[in-house]
């Protein structure tokens, strides 16, 4: 299955709302990268069980312990602009990849582009029978209500970040 949305960040049709830099905005997706945790509900816990850094290209292999399964994956973080994540197959779910891009089409306009690429899962026996296209319904279903949630994690990171207007250090 494909599958792609995008989520508006910085709208000027709704004045109330604090617009975010593009440097806070990747800072949200480096932090979905290194603790998850705060953002994937059903997640316990993720081990960053190795890094390596290529020009602008950092790189993350971690384990995430959902509980009664665990999932290996690698993220990509490639510097302001996106990330990509690639699951390892396992016995249940398929290879699948996750890359989120920052765009922005006018100055200070700011949208996050979510594309899914999911493998089929490894068959089971003794399953409910539904439609493949009634789970990829679903499945796109959670992956906004998911994506719109990382965005609101993403702001609440962000108004607890100092700005480089401020003159206060930039985290890192």
């Amino acid at each position: 299955m494909k599958f792609e949305h995008l989520v508006q960040i910085n709208d000027p049709s709704l004045p109330g709302i604090d617009w975010l830099t593009r440097q806070q905005l990747w800072f949200g997706l480096v932090a979905r990268a290194w603790k998850p945790t705060r953002f994937v509900l059903g997640l316990e816990d993720a081990q960053v069980t190795q890094t390596g850094q290529q020009g602008n290209v950092t790189t993350l292999a971690r384990v995430l312990n959902y509980g009664p399964f665990q999932i290996e994956d690698t993220t990509e973080l490639i510097d302001e602009q996106r990330t990509e994540t690639r699951i390892v197959a396992n016995q249940f779910c398929g290879d699948s990849t996750l890359t989120i891009s920052i765009e922005e089409p006018e100055a200070g306009e700011l949208w996050l582009r979510f594309q899914y690429q999911v493998g089929d899962a490894p068959a089971t026996e003794g399953g409910l029978e539904v439609s493949s296209h009634d789970v990829d319904e679903i499945r796109k279903q959670a992956y906004r209500a998911a994506d719109i949630d990382t965005v609101r994690m993403i702001r609440e990171l962000a108004l607890a970040m100092p700005t480089q207007q401020d003159n206060k250090l930039k985290p890192h």
